[in-house]
């Protein structure tokens, strides 16, 4: 407002009435101009469920051959899908599913959507595992139905020779969305060979291959940034070590970079059960170890600080104590020297940073004389504990699966997280101590763990627990050994979809 109108203003409010003055001045008050001389009502910040939309959830599709296989092996699949609310409407690719638990024997992808009662968001959890017993893409993946995002953040991959990551992007909404795909690599951020602008279209999916978008690159991670709406960015990996099968994994996004974050579920073996040593009676080694993945997407060097919280507390990680990772660059650490066990790795740095772990399995030589070990690898991103705080794991569906919960406290204190079944019930209480990692075998949940389909999560505000589900099996013939898979748990719809808002 100018200085005239505001003149002008004044001199019309002196001459009106004494009620007329009072609502000038009030008026003036609302837009600012004039400091109120009554007390304001207090303002106060309250998390309130905003009104509920539907829950939109898309399932991975299985590995698709994209590094051009000659022997494909026998591959079963399931697809899991358990409306947690038996009174919601739940779909799959349209069709409207039964309340209790769906297995499909497929893994094709889709989209998965709950619509809410009133203003109560809905939830549904899912899982899509596949297993390929022998061949080229022998291996296990098992892979969360996730809620599209904005920004994700994938640490994995490679586009060295002999291996494909293939990026795939779907969007669930209706209308089309632009997606910024940012790749960083050993020496700092990748100049692409491929467009790093994708449009989505509504209700598709379209991949991207990163050993054609950034070739020779051995060490990835990836961030994209969706722009007029929401995507799911899955990264599909698969490795051949010439003749030898060396893993498939289907790799779903962690957490952003942050300066204090922890990476659970690191299952260790014994080193010549992981590709840390070469076999004795052959000199066969494995192309892959178990290693701790990190990037520093920002422009200065980052200094990490590593250490692993397992059944007897926290340890820093010999030689990783003061790493300097420089600005854009993704640097692996071996995970080497550290006893079998289950572990939490934590990367604490003065920059934020974000990471995950390489899990190997490793058998013995195959094809003979080939000099390598035939392997499976499974990544973990890095979480928060927001998931465990209010969340679910979808159970992997499958024959002959072994599934471990692993549950890695941060905080110096004890912790409890509540367990439960897809209908609600307690299964257990789960006591983790202070700055430690502890297991829980599936099987031990109680009389009823061999149908169950889900497990919730749930912790007092302020817990920092992290969590994720370990997955085996064992094959058999020429291929023989162990395959391993991952799962991280999702966060619950309904804490998702909670606000902050003013209330007065």
């Amino acid at each position: 407002m100018s200085t005239t109108a505001r003149a002008l203003l004044r001199r019309t409010a002196a001459l009106t009435l004494g009620l007329a003055l009072a609502a000038a001045t009030g008026a003036l008050a609302w837009w600012g101009t004039v400091t109120p001389t009554l007390p304001m009502s207090q303002v106060l910040a309250d998390s309130q469920a905003a009104p509920a939309a539907d829950t939109v959830y898309v399932c991975p599709a299985a590995p698709a051959d994209t590094i051009g296989a000659v022997e494909l092996g026998r591959t079963t699949s399931t697809t899991a899908l358990t409306p947690l609310d038996p009174a919601a409407t739940v779909t799959w690719n349209g069709e409207r599913l039964a309340p209790s638990t769906t297995v499909l024997d497929a893994a094709d992808g889709g989209v998965l959507i709950a619509r809410p009662r009133g203003q109560d968001a809905v939830s549904v959890a899912g899982a899509v595992t596949t297993l390929t017993a022998d061949g080229d893409l022998r291996g296990l993946t098992t892979a969360a139905c996730v809620p599209p995002q904005a920004t994700a953040w994938i640490v994995g991959g490679s586009g060295a020779p002999g291996t494909s990551s293939e990026l795939r992007l779907t969007n669930p909404g209706t209308t089309t969305v632009t997606a910024a795909i940012s790749l960083y690599g050993p020496t700092g951020p990748v100049a692409t060979t491929t467009a790093n602008h994708v449009a989505v279209p509504a209700g598709e999916t379209v991949s991207v291959l990163l050993e054609a978008a950034a070739p020779g690159q051995g060490r990835l991670a990836v961030f994209v940034e969706a722009d007029g709406g929401l995507l799911v960015p899955v990264l599909v990996t698969e490795t051949l070590d010439g003749e030898t099968a060396g893993g498939v994994d289907v790799l779903t996004s962690g957490a952003a970079p942050a300066t204090d974050l922890t990476i659970p579920g690191v299952a260790l073996v014994a080193p010549a059960e992981q590709g840390q040593v070469a076999d004795e009676s052959t000199g066969a080694t494995a192309s892959d170890a178990p290693v701790l993945r990190i990037v520093n997407p920002g422009e200065s060097p980052a200094t990490v600080s590593v250490s692993t919280l397992g059944a007897d507390g926290e340890e820093p990680l010999r030689g990783a104590t003061a790493l300097v990772v420089d600005p854009g660059a993704v640097f692996d650490v071996a995970l080497t020297g550290l006893a079998p066990g289950d572990y939490g790795v934590r990367m604490r740095s003065d920059a934020p940073v974000t990471g995950a772990v390489r899990l190997v399995r490793s058998a013995g030589e195959y094809p003979a004389r080939s000099g390598s070990l035939v392997h499976d690898v499974a990544w973990i991103q890095a979480q928060t504990g927001a998931a465990t705080r209010a969340g679910t794991l979808a159970l992997p569906h499958g024959q002959a699966l072994t599934s471990q919960l692993v549950l890695t406290n941060t905080a110096p204190a004890p912790a409890t997280v509540t367990l439960t079944s897809d209908d609600g019930t307690i299964l257990r209480e789960v006591s983790i101590p202070g700055s430690s990692t502890l297991s829980l075998p599936v099987s031990e949940l109680g009389e009823t763990a061999d149908a169950l389909s889900v497990i919730g999560l749930s912790a007092p505000e302020g817990t920092e627990v992290v969590t994720a589900l370990v997955t085996t099996t064992q094959v058999e013939g020429e291929a023989a050994g162990t395959l391993i898979g991952v799962l991280t748990p999702v966060t619950e719809a309904s804490r998702a979809s909670a606000r902050q808002v003013l209330l007065r």
